[in-house]
């Protein structure tokens, strides 16, 4: 993964294959569903993840080569419990850029 200024530890790698298009049900008590707001891309994605002890402040998606990524950072919880994260970077679309 790239060094990010300000990166926190707590960081979660996912595949494409974990992005749900509607937010799963009844997450266990040691996990969380994170909404992943990608609105200059058209879509919205959630995810269930584990707490280790607690959810992470990045999450970035790594796409197959590895040479490409999408970058989120915690924003805040909705009233639902669900952790919303805003995109911060992508370097997987070609002229796509994202500011936090």
């Amino acid at each position: 993964m790239k060094a990010r200024p300000g990166q926190a530890d707590l960081t979660l790698r996912i595949r494409p294959a974990d992005l749900c298009r509607t937010p799963p049900k009844s997450p266990g008590a040691d996990q969380f569903i994170a909404h992943l707001g990608s609105t200059g891309l058209g879509s919205v994605s959630y995810i269930v993840g584990r707490r280790d002890p607690e959810a992470p402040r990045w999450i970035v998606l790594a796409y197959a080569d590895d040479a490409h990524e999408r970058v989120w950072r915690r924003a805040c919880a909705h009233a639902d419990g669900v952790l919303s994260y805003a995109l911060v970077e992508d370097d997987s679309s070609n002229g796509y850029l994202s500011v936090a």
